[in-house]
């Protein structure tokens, strides 16, 4: 009965190991891919936020040309 008990015991932890590693091994890769996707939104944020600035920039530029012209 004791060897029996020690058996079932031994396989839970085992069981519980075996499951623990599995959860943090799926975080690992989880977070890993979260970096990588939260990266390439910065980076589209960051390229769209520059094209706008750009946009703005040349027309404030022709804009200061034709008041230029008015003088």
């Amino acid at each position: 009965m004791t060897a029996t008990a020690d058996f079932r015991q031994m396989a839970q932890y085992i069981g519980l190991a075996i499951c623990a590693l599995i959860m943090r091994t799926t975080f690992w890769v989880f977070g890993i891919l979260w970096g990588i996707v939260r990266e390439i939104v910065n980076g589209v944020f960051r390229v769209a936020i520059g094209i706008i600035v750009a946009i703005l920039s040349t027309i404030a530029f022709f804009g200061f040309i034709l008041w230029l012209f008015t003088l």
